[in-house]
């Protein structure tokens, strides 16, 4: 976005600039936004950013995969309850 002359400090300032809250977009908003598109397709920005957030998770998968079949596990139990309850309420 520097390059098309403008100050944001990162990738979604522009769209969550209080600027634009507006009953109507503006012509500079419209702009401001094809600008803002093209900068993050040239950045690959939703690709890089889902790749990062991709490794995170995994990361955090493997780290607390105890955790996450205890989850599991709970959630089961509670599916079976509310069946049974629901069975015995002709449900």
């Amino acid at each position: 976005m520097a390059k098309a002359g403008f100050d944001y400090p990162d990738p979604f300032a522009a769209a969550g600039s209080e600027r634009w809250e507006t009953t109507e977009p503006t012509a500079t908003e419209r702009t401001t936004a094809r600008r803002d598109v093209a900068c993050q397709k040239s950045a690959k920005l939703v690709t890089v950013w889902a790749a990062a957030e991709t490794r995170i998770q995994h990361r955090l998968i493997q780290q607390k995969t105890n955790r996450l079949h205890e989850a599991k596990a709970r959630k089961d139990r509670w599916l079976a309850a509310a069946r049974r309850v629901l069975k015995g309420a002709g449900g």
